[in-house]
């Protein structure tokens, strides 16, 4: 992670691909509607903070979010104004859902094999089902949609269920289920 200071009011903060990985965010994941990437956020902002010698602690802050390369770049703006956080993204949940534990890890077995493109994902328990959330910041490819179709016995798009599942589905994996569970198996 690098961190410059630019002014008296702004720091410019770098963070590369391992910095991502580390923090087990995505550019796509960035948001304050979600504690992981909160604390992320805020742990980032702390840190910038501390080595830039600014202080924004109970102070107002945008936050401007743009995606570089494998890495991301935030730019952390003191404000006089009300307190803003813009990040911005652009993602669409696929959610899959599976019948038995055998299907599901077979699943994220071919998919981890296919590496090709980075997406966040998390698994949930609800029901007895077993059910595989996919949020990236482009369509699924065709075979990605071709291997779930060989595993899955349906499918659906959109945050509401998604929500549904956050609330009442019991997590498995939050953060990089695919990645997490695929390198075991």
């Amino acid at each position: 992670m690098n961190i410059e200071r630019i002014d008296t009011a702004r720091i410019l903060v770098l963070l590369g691909e391992k910095d991502l990985e580390e923090y087990e965010i995505t550019f796509e994941s960035l948001t304050f509607s979600e504690m992981h990437s909160k604390e992320v956020l805020t742990d980032i902002i702390r840190s910038a903070s501390e080595k830039a010698g600014i202080d924004f602690r109970n102070k107002k802050i945008v936050i401007e979010a743009l995606k570089y390369d494998k890495g991301c770049m935030l730019l952390l703006t003191l404000s006089g104004r009300r307190k803003i956080y813009r990040v911005r993204y652009y993602s669409k949940t696929y959610i899959f859902k599976f019948d038995s534990a055998e299907s599901f890890l077979s699943c994220i077995k071919a998919v981890y094999g296919l590496k090709e493109e980075k997406m966040m994902s998390s698994a949930f328990l609800y029901n007895g089902m077993y059910y595989l959330v996919i949020n990236t910041s482009s369509g699924l490819k065709e075979i990605y949609m071709n291997t779930f179709s060989e595993f899955c016995t349906g499918y659906s798009r959109g945050e509401l269920y998604r929500a549904f599942l956050k609330e009442h589905g019991k997590p498995l994996k939050l953060h990089n289920a695919v990645k997490s569970i695929g390198s075991i198996l």
